[in-house]
């Protein structure tokens, strides 16, 4: 079967349903997911129902990230600045600046909280308890995915030009290697669970080498999906075709499924998540994470926005909350 038919295939399935496309062997997920966007909110999706609602806080952005104790969410903007937001209260801080335009972040293993930066290629260190940025330095030309290993003393920092992915010391905030060129252009990828592949999300939005947005490469060019990378040799081990402009990915707990934040699901004018199934590497269960809440809201992309059509970026997902919560609306 030819990548197009299966592209074909995956569109006449994704208009068959409405909020949520279910395929062969579809699991019942059950969780809060927090998807950042550029619009100034963050999309928030109940798993279980597909319901959407969203948290606005003011700036577009890429980057997000979930307190351990689920309690908090940081918001990372484009135009380098940090807010927090209290999912128990709904009450917000105001914006502190940080760098210059964010992409990616995750909690490190001191508790700070590492967000990249894809003007200046630097790690911008945000304290949540101090409330302020305390470190930066740098890594790679334009970064955005971070991840850290198990023991807390590696993170892998993708360059997103470069396809590659920077291999740093955490103790001493030192890039020690990196991988080979792995794709076309990338963005955020996350460790399985297990510790042993990276998932890294793969928009393919090259355009005579230069970035184009909705989630295809040139002429007979792959259309995007996640790139799965073998920790132990650096080396790209399987690719998984899902369409569109992917962004991120989360796992669920056990690592038995990933959800892809896709910015452009195929042949639609919306943003969604892509549920794959980590054994047989298929997609299994697509959901609505714009288009529902837009339109019972009114709200429309303005055509001078990214083409007049939602894009989505960073995904983080409370898998033990079943409720929206008073930070929604």
């Amino acid at each position: 079967m030819t990548k197009k038919l299966i592209i074909a295939l995956m569109a006449v399935s994704l208009l068959s349903f409405g909020s949520v496309a279910a395929f062969a062997g579809a699991p019942n997920l059950s969780g809060i997911a927090y998807i950042q966007g550029h619009g100034g909110h963050v999309a928030v999706l109940n798993l279980a129902t597909g319901d959407v609602k969203r948290i606005v806080h003011g700036k577009p952005s890429d980057a997000l990230t979930l307190s351990k104790n689920r309690n908090m969410l940081y918001v990372f903007s484009l135009d380098g600045y940090a807010k927090e937001i209290n999912l128990k209260t709904g009450k917000q801080t105001n914006w502190t600046r940080l760098g210059k335009q964010h992409c990616g972040s995750n909690i490190a293993p001191d508790g700070t909280i590492w967000v990249s930066d894809m003007k200046d290629g630097h790690v911008y260190v945000y304290d949540p308890k101090k409330h302020k940025l305390v470190d930066s330095f740098p890594v790679s030309k334009s970064i955005c995915g971070i991840t850290f290993t198990k023991d807390g003393k590696t993170a892998y920092i993708a360059d997103m030009p470069g396809s590659f992915i920077n291999i740093v010391d955490v103790k001493t905030k030192k890039v020690i290697g990196k991988t080979g060129r792995i794709g076309n252009f990338i963005h955020r990828g996350r460790l399985n669970p297990a510790g042993t592949e990276i998932w890294e999300s793969e928009g393919n939005e090259l355009k005579g080498g230069k970035p184009y947005g909705v989630g295809y490469a040139e002429a007979g060019g792959q259309p995007g999906g996640v790139i799965i990378i073998d920790v132990k040799t650096g080396k790209k081990k399987d690719f998984v075709l899902t369409g569109g402009n992917v962004h991120d990915i989360d796992f669920t707990p056990d690592g038995r499924y990933a959800l892809a934040a896709t910015r452009q699901v195929p042949e639609q004018d919306d943003s969604g998540i892509v549920v794959i199934d980590t054994k047989t590497k298929r997609v299994v269960k697509v959901y609505s994470a714009c288009k529902k809440c837009h339109g019972a809201l009114g709200v429309v992309v303005p055509d001078n926005v990214d083409n007049g059509r939602p894009f989505l970026c960073g995904i983080q997902v409370n898998w033990k909350k079943t409720s929206f919560g008073k930070a929604c609306e």
